[in-house]
Parts: structure tokens; C-alpha cells; sequence
């Protein structure tokens, strides 16, 4: 009888662990994980930001630096940050197809950046050439932000200061030197005479005795000279001046061309 119990109770304990093998653990059970893009990390810093970015461009993950620049371009920012942000948002637009949105960064980038370019030793021809096209494209507007410099009517009186102000300066050098020369041609001719004659007044006049006397004809004809010279170069300064000072007002013409990979663009930027 003691021994039908026991064999009774093994049976049990044995179908008891048989059910509980049969049971899967939900803790060995592998969990299936969505994937997920890689998230960018949130940073207070602009400049640890930016830096990020410039470093998935460097690797060509465009889509890495949308995620990083978006969110600075709704922040204020420093002229330098935003511009760089501005920069790098029109190059992942660029690269994901997105032409609209990187002419709109590029552009936002020049205006902070007058003087701003692409490196072709750093960026491939297409999308260097894209950005000439944006600049090309709005010359006009971006001329019309650069500062001007403060200009002074009455420097125009004073050649070759006006034509310096003007931005002539090659008038500038050329007007200056014919000044100099004649002025100094008109006073040291004028020295000599003094040295060798002196002034002596009669019946007809106060007149010059000179003791060399064709040297001193010589020396006459060069004081008239510079004299005169000195004249028309100023008066032709004061007038060059004056008529670009005035003509300055309006932007000049200039040719611009530009090429990529859709063609060329060839004109003149200016206003008419």
C-alpha cells in the first residue's frame, strides 16, 4: 500500500514539471523591436550643434543634418550660426531632391554672407553650380545690402580725394601724380628764377634781371608749364569728382555668367 502511494505521488511531481516545462517563460521570449531612425541628440549649444552637423555632411548623411539643422533655424542665433545653419540646411536640401528649400537656405545664407561660397574642392560641381545660379539669380538684392560708405560732396574738391572716394583708383593715382609732378615743377622752376634774377622796376614796369640769361628763359618756360598744368589737372580733378559723385548714386552694370549643369547663364546685372 506505502509503496502504490509513492509511485501515485511520483507520478504526480513528474506530470507537475511536464506541464510546467510545456509553459514558455515570458522572460526568454525575444520582444520584437520597431525600427527607428537614430535620434539626434538635443544640445543647448549652437556651436556643438553645428559641429555635428558639419560632421554628418562630411560623411554625406544629409538626412542626419535636416534633423540637426531644422531646429535651429527657428532659434536666435548669432549672425555666424545662423548663416552656417542656413548653409548646411541648403546643402541636405540640395542633396535630398529638395531644390525649392535649398535655394531658399542658400539665399538666406548669402544675405548673411555677402562674400559666402562653396568650396569645389569640397562639394561636387552640381551643387557648387547651384549655388552660383542662386547668386547670380538675386545679384541685384544682395548688391543692394552691401553697406555703403560714408562719401563726402566736399572731397571733390580736393583731387585726387574724390576720385579715391569714388571708388576710381586708378584716376585716384594717375590724377595725383600729375598734380604732384606739376606742382612741384611749378614751385622749384619758380625757386631758381629767384636765385638767379632779381626784380628791378622802371620806365616801363617792375621786370626780372636775370644773370643767365637763357637758362633762365629755360627755367621760365617750365614755371609756366607746371603752372598751367596744375591748373587743368585740378579743375579736370574737381569735375571727374563731381560727375561720379553724382553718377555713384546709381548701381553700375556688370556682367555676371554662370554654368552648371543644366546649361549657362550669361548676362548683366544692374539698374536700368
Amino acid at each position: 500500500m506505502a509503496v502504490a502511494m509513492r509511485r501515485a505521488l511520483l507520478v504526480l511531481v513528474v506530470a507537475s514539471a511536464s506541464s510546467a516545462g510545456a509553459q514558455p517563460s515570458t522572460s526568454d521570449t525575444p520582444q520584437a523591436v520597431p525600427s527607428q531612425p537614430p535620434a539626434v541628440r538635443p544640445s543647448s549649444d549652437p556651436s556643438a550643434v553645428l559641429r555635428e552637423a558639419n560632421a554628418a555632411a562630411t560623411v554625406g548623411d544629409w538626412a542626419r543634418v535636416s534633423a540637426f539643422t531644422s531646429p535651429l533655424l527657428s532659434q536666435k542665433l548669432d549672425r555666424p550660426d545662423l548663416a552656417e545653419a542656413h548653409r548646411l540646411a541648403g546643402l541636405a536640401a540640395f542633396f535630398q531632391h529638395r531644390e525649392p528649400e535649398a535655394e531658399a537656405d542658400f539665399l538666406e545664407y548669402l544675405r548673411f554672407d555677402l562674400d559666402g561660397r562653396l568650396d569645389p574642392a569640397l562639394y561636387p560641381p552640381e551643387v557648387v553650380g547651384f549655388f552660383d545660379d542662386v547668386r547670380a539669380k538675386h545679384a541685384a538684392d544682395l548688391r543692394a545690402l552691401r553697406p555703403k560708405p560714408r562719401r563726402y560732396w566736399l572731397l571733390n574738391l580736393v583731387p585726387p580725394f574724390g576720385q579715391f572716394q569714388n571708388g576710381d583708383r586708378a584716376k585716384g593715382f594717375i590724377t595725383g601724380g600729375l598734380i604732384g609732378a606739376f606742382a612741384i615743377t611749378n614751385v622749384t622752376s619758380y625757386l631758381v628764377l629767384r636765385s638767379w634774377c632779381t626784380q628791378a622796376v622802371g620806365s616801363a614796369g617792375p621786370s626780372l634781371v636775370c644773370d643767365q640769361h637763357g637758362g633762365a628763359k629755360a627755367v621760365r618756360t617750365l614755371e609756366i608749364v607746371g603752372g598751367i598744368g596744375l591748373i587743368l589737372t585740378y579743375v579736370w580733378g574737381v569735375y571727374d569728382g563731381v560727375s561720379n559723385y553724382r553718377r555713384g548714386s546709381r548701381a553700375p552694370m556688370a556682367p555676371y555668367a554662370t554654368a552648371s549643369n543644366n546649361g549657362a547663364l550669361v548676362g548683366v546685372v544692374g539698374r536700368f
